[in-house]
């Protein structure tokens, strides 16, 4: 919800907690919430005075209701920079392309399918991957994660905190890597 609705949320709950009041006064048997409704409503300028007030209420809680149930969608770029100058944010699949050229500087990885999220601390990296079996896995992880993490933040201006590497299958084919 935008900070300007805030305030009118703020009324909008003391008038609840109000008629809530009122309600629950009611309820235990007091006469005064009645009479004081029987005198509000009794002339026709009261009426509309109380009927303008209902209706700009019914408005205001239709306009939460909706905005409560909005979808917002997740961000399809991060930022990169924001200054007085303007904000510089980069879309999920160009981090992805920076991601496949790193990847093709690290040998004995066959097939990779990266996945971006965003973090507090940066962005989490990870790295679905198929890789030779000719190749030590610890120190060829290693490396991917090293490069991979260099590249984004070099070429991206990106903060990375973490590259997560699952190494699913050891392939004997031959195939480059896939994008």
């Amino acid at each position: 919800m935008e900070k300007a609705w805030r305030p009118v949320l703020v009324i909008y709950n003391f008038l609840l907690l109000f008629l809530a009041g009122v309600v629950v006064v009611a309820a235990v048997g007091r006469a005064e919430p009645l009479d004081f409704i029987n005198q509000a409503l009794s002339t026709p300028q009261n009426r509309v005075i109380v009927g303008t007030v209902a209706i700009i209420v019914i408005a205001v809680a239709l306009v939460m209701i909706v905005s409560g149930l909005k979808y917002e969608s997740k961000p399809d770029s991060i930022i990169v920079d924001s200054s007085l100058a303007g904000q510089v944010s980069i879309t999920v699949p160009a981090i992805k392309v920076i991601i496949m050229k790193a990847v093709k500087k690290v040998d004995g990885v066959k097939e990779i399918k990266p996945a971006v999220s965003s973090s507090n601390d940066g962005l989490v990296i990870y790295l679905h991957t198929a890789i030779n079996p000719d190749h030590n896995v610890p120190e060829m992880s290693k490396n991917l994660q090293q490069t991979v993490k260099e590249y984004l933040e070099d070429i991206g201006g990106l903060q990375v905190s973490q590259v997560k590497v699952l190494i699913d299958d050891f392939s004997n084919s031959n195939k480059a890597v896939s994008r």
